[in-house]
């Protein structure tokens, strides 16, 4: 599978970018791993130049940090899960739409409801306390896309205050889990 990035030449005229190699990167999790599709560092984006491509170029190599995505952009990935894994209980200040794209996911919210989604199902994910869990028959992987942009923090709902929250398993407590 092959990645590309369009830019513009001199004449104005839609061309590939040479900046950004088309294979993937691949970098690891927990539970998997992710390729960094795109990354936008502001809104609107400015692509009269090529700083965005500098910068995406930077990211999809050396990752976001401890971050989700930008805190004044976005991001699109690839999300691959190991048979069976996990990912830990968490909440981002993020709104992600995440389309599954191969396998089966459970889908599990703070509240106890959870849903199992399998490839062509999305869900809109709204800075809400949730864990992914691979349920692909046979030990399979499962591939999801994700989209996400930060959220004003913190989001509040009644009386409570809701921030980035990991809940880490027995064994990841060494894990530094990504923010935003």
């Amino acid at each position: 599978m092959s990645h590309y990035v369009t830019t513009h030449n001199a004449n104005g005229e839609a061309i590939f970018t040479s900046k950004i190699p088309t294979e993937h990167v691949h970098v690891p999790t927990p539970f998997g791993s992710m390729n960094i599709l795109s990354t936008t560092h502001n809104t609107p984006l400015n692509v009269s130049t090529e700083a965005d491509i500098d910068q995406y170029a930077q990211d999809r190599t050396e990752g976001l940090g401890q971050r989700i995505c930008p805190n004044n952009g976005t991001a699109t990935a690839f999300v691959n899960m190991k048979p069976n894994a996990s990912s830990p209980l968490h909440r981002t200040m993020t709104h992600d739409v995440v389309v599954v794209i191969e396998g089966e996911l459970e889908f599990h919210l703070d509240s106890g409801e959870k849903i199992v989604m399998k490839a062509g199902d999305s869900v809109v994910q709204r800075a809400g306390m949730h864990r992914w869990v691979n349920v692909t028959p046979s030990d399979g992987w499962a591939r999801m896309l994700a989209f996400a942009q930060p959220v004003v923090e913190p989001v509040e709902v009644g009386a409570k205050k809701l921030v980035t929250d990991f809940r880490l398993p027995e064994g990841l407590e060494t894990y530094r889990a990504p923010v935003r």
